[in-house]
């Protein structure tokens, strides 16, 4: 859809320099969906309202200190008073327009279902510990729907409802029946392509632009969300060209529609169990829907695996059974506005671990980051230790770590172990976990040369001296990013290996032209 076609929400503020950043930041939470408009102040305001209901352009919202005059142009619209700077919001490093997110959401679902809009929104029903709704929301919030969280005092395991912005209802949906539904994917288009990349984070994204740029035709294949698990932080503020950062969610919308205007297949909730090769020189990729048994597969001439890694797990007593009822692998940025009033802990002594500590003070009572090491700074950067240390209502404990997560249905408490063999509990509803990386390698079973780590062997540690650089131990399989012995695991490393991998995708083609049946493919750049 054109900008100009799309609905508007208007920013009006005075300041020049605030009103800027602050559309930037609005604009990167509904890249496709909505156009920001900024007016300087209220009499603009006024006459921006009046010469867009006279273009006949629908206007979702005003962010404004001052609310429309009622009666005049669009007297229906929605108003939300605009954030100032906080002290406590500088210290942190954060946008003091950023608590605008929630309340923008809720008024966006309502707007788009008045208007019968076509925008995929969603209401989501259920217990705030419920597993099942948990893993609802986190995949709504990474996938970049708009959604709206209704959260009821009912036991965890009662049903989760989702009411869509057409007005279909479901009940306890998979994730891949969600995408379907909200038009998050299409069937795919063939059942061959040039290059099959297995893994839609930063490195797999990559590799899927650069090498459709070549002419290739190509396929994403994805378990979950766009973005890995750099979809799920809170900011990234050391990539290469934005110079105030930006959110994991929003690095991901922007590669994932950038792939797509490559022409680029995304399959997202579809969750990789083999690759091997056919017999004829191409390479057979099979998966399974997300939480179903319905199984599938494509051929490619060359196959990208990209699949990352995953959050390490706690061994402590608990931690499985409360797992998404209080305890969770990364953070769910959705969940940060329920945590109001409450005592958060987090385990972590890295990058995510410290934006994500950040994120939740803005919400939390108090945030405890959780360190088994006795140097936060041996971990994480420099700024971010700073940063933490002058936010108020964070605290680091170094040397602790969890013995024990507490509680029937859903967390109540911890029990933590200093270095000493001290032990004390504390009273906690949640707990998240953001310690190391495992590599997602456990789906290849064994296909792949490994390192003693898990991680795959690509170049002459994998195929040999004649191998292509990034090429594993199966000629025409790749391996970029953070499942591949020796890479930097860093999201800007990631996306240079996706840009490095098609060179050798090209000179594998040249090597073998019949096996690529789309050389001319046509790309949408």
């Amino acid at each position: 859809m054109a900008d100009a076609a799309l609905p508007v929400i208007v920013l009006s503020d005075p300041d020049p320099i605030r009103r800027h950043e602050t559309a930037e930041l609005v604009q990167s939470w509904y890249r496709t969906s909505f156009r920001v408009l900024q007016v300087g102040g209220p009499a603009e305001t006024v006459r921006a309202l009046k010469a867009l209901a006279d273009r006949k352009v629908p206007v979702a919202a005003v962010l404004a200190d001052e609310a429309p005059e009622p009666g005049g142009a669009h007297p229906g619209v929605r108003w939300l008073p605009l954030a100032r700077r906080s002290d406590d919001a500088s210290a942190a490093g954060e946008h003091p327009a950023e608590h605008l997110r929630v309340a923008l959401d809720d008024s966006l679902c309502t707007w788009n279902a008045d208007s019968r809009g076509d925008l995929p929104t969603a209401e989501v029903r259920g217990s705030r510990f419920s597993p099942a709704a948990y893993a609802v929301r986190d995949f709504l919030g990474r996938s970049g729907v708009i959604f709206r969280w209704l959260p009821e005092e009912d036991a965890r395991d009662a049903p989760v409802t989702v009411r869509l912005g057409d007005g279909t209802e479901l009940t306890d949906p998979s994730i891949s029946e969600l995408a379907e539904r909200l038009g998050l994917i299409r069937p795919a288009g063939q059942d061959h392509y040039d290059v099959a990349v297995i893994g839609g984070g930063p490195g797999g994204l990559s590799a899927a632009v650069y090498a459709a740029a070549e002419g290739m035709s190509v396929v994403v294949i994805e378990d979950d969300a766009p973005g890995g698990q750099a979809g799920s932080t809170s900011r990234i503020e050391n990539y290469l060209g934005f110079p105030v950062g930006l959110t994991g969610g929003d690095l991901a919308q922007r590669a994932l529609q950038q792939a797509r205007r490559a022409r680029v297949e995304w399959q997202p909730t579809r969750v990789a169990s083999r690759v091997a090769p056919t017999g004829t020189g191409d390479h057979s990729v099979e998966f399974v829907k997300a939480g179903t048994e319905e199984a599938s597969s494509v051929t490619a001439a060359a196959v990208v695996v990209a699949t990352g890694v995953d959050w390490n797990r706690l061994t402590a007593p608990g931690v499985d059974r409360l797992l998404n009822s209080g305890v969770y692998y990364g953070s769910c940025l959705s969940d940060a506005p329920s945590t109001a009033g409450e005592d958060v802990y987090m385990v972590g002594a890295g990058n995510s671990a410290g934006q994500a500590a950040l994120y939740f003070a803005r919400y939390a009572r108090s945030v405890t980051l959780l360190v088994r090491g006795t140097d936060l700074g041996a971990s994480m950067s420099s700024y971010l230790v700073q940063r933490i240390e002058r936010t108020p209502g964070l605290r680091v404990l170094l040397g602790t770590e969890v013995a024990e997560c507490l509680g029937g249905d859903t967390l109540t408490g911890l029990r933590l172990r200093e270095r000493d063999g001290g032990e004390r509990t504390v009273g906690a509803h949640c707990l998240y976990v953001l310690i190391g990386g495992r590599p997602s390698t456990e789906w290849l079973g064994g296909a792949l040369k490994l390192d003693e780590r898990g991680y795959v062997l690509t170049g002459s540690g994998g195929a040999g001296p004649e191998a292509l650089p990034m090429e594993t131990s199966v000629p025409g399989v790749f391996a970029v990013g953070d499942v591949r012995s020796g890479s930097v695991k860093r999201v800007g490393a990631a996306v240079g290996e996706g840009a490095a991998v098609a060179q050798s995708l090209v000179e594998y083609r040249r090597r073998h032209p019949d096996r690529f049946r789309d050389a001319r493919a046509a790309c949408g750049f």
